[in-house]
């Protein structure tokens, strides 16, 4: 996959995303408290997207086809604490006064991890650049 189609796709989902969380906040009034919460996890996943991308992409041509694998594994157990870390650090910074802000954080993870699944899976299957 190559770095123009990834910012496009992400570009794509990013763009899903604010759709549907504000969608999300004209439909449930409640959420418009959360706004900075939802920017903030829109820009975090984002954030990480694009650190797996790089990372992805320079693993994808070692040798060793085991770090290609441990990458993933060591990405499911970091967005979960970026995830765990989001939630945990707005709840007991901003004491929000409902839960609701986690719709649009189930929609906000939910499409990254797919477009996530997505580009993994296209640059694992790249074959490695050969040295000239």
């Amino acid at each position: 996959m190559s770095p123009r189609n990834f910012l496009f796709g992400l570009g794509m989902t990013t763009l899903f995303q604010v759709a549907v969380s504000l969608l999300l906040v004209w439909i449930i009034v409640p959420l418009k408290a959360h706004l900075g919460f939802i920017a903030a996890t829109i820009l975090a996943l984002l954030v990480f997207c694009a650190m797996m991308y790089v990372a992805a992409r320079i693993l994808a041509n070692s040798k060793l086809t085991r770090l290609y694998i441990q990458l993933i594994m060591i990405a499911v157990f970091l967005k979960m604490l970026l995830c765990l870390a989001l939630i945990v650090g707005y709840t007991k910074e901003f004491e929000p006064p409902d839960n609701s802000f986690i719709w649009p954080f189930l929609v906000i993870y939910l499409s990254t991890t797919i477009y996530e699944v997505i580009f993994l899976e296209k640059v694992g299957r790249q074959k490695p650049t050969l040295p000239s």
